[in-house]
């Protein structure tokens, strides 16, 4: 019941944001890190909530040189606590670090989102919260915009110790590499 729950709020939120998409009067590139507004209210209580200093964490740090290095097909936000919490259900509680964006066009499926996890037993339901939004847009995505499939049929939820993982890219393996070498190293 919980998984379908968290389909259907992802799939709504998906909607919502193809419906919403074409109203962005703020444009922003895959190398800035202001998000771009959707909505003035999304914007508000997106861009108020915290984020990972840029450059301070290894999570952060890579983001940055993702956003150097690989090119997006849209105007791309990152990810907050908040947002992460209301998109995928995973809580502050439950992260030790983050970093992570997406296309914010309501079109273009891409993303990017790294969770250090808190605890090891954090890291199974992150893992499942990630793998049921994945399974969310591309059941949304299949029947409305049948050229990004491909690419979501593709993505998969990884884990590398404490991290886990969802890229939605069809520069996937190049931006797994920048956060893999990070968390190495």
């Amino acid at each position: 019941m919980k998984k379908i729950f968290i389909a259907l709020t992802a799939a709504a939120l998906a909607l919502t944001l193809c419906a919403c998409g074409g109203n962005s009067n703020s444009t922003t590139t895959a190398s800035s890190t202001t998000p771009a507004s959707t909505t003035a209210s999304t914007a508000a209580s997106d861009t108020t909530e915290s984020t990972p200093a840029e450059g301070t964490s290894v999570l952060s740090t890579a983001l940055t040189a993702v956003k150097a290095q690989v090119t997006f097909p849209g105007d791309t936000s990152d990810y907050t606590a908040k947002r992460i919490q209301r998109t995928f259900g995973i809580t502050e509680e439950q992260m030790d670090d983050f970093a992570g964006m997406y296309c914010n066009d309501g079109v273009t499926q891409d993303q990017v989102i790294y969770i250090k996890a808190k605890a090891d037993s954090d890291i199974k339901d992150i893992q499942d919260k990630l793998q049921a939004n994945l399974d969310s847009i591309y059941n949304v995505i299949k029947n409305y915009t049948p050229e990004q499939v491909a690419m979501i049929e593709k993505a998969t939820v990884d884990t590398n110790g404490q991290y886990v993982c969802l890229v939605i890219s069809n520069n996937a393996d190049d931006i797994k590499k920048i956060f893999n070498d990070s968390i190495k190293g």
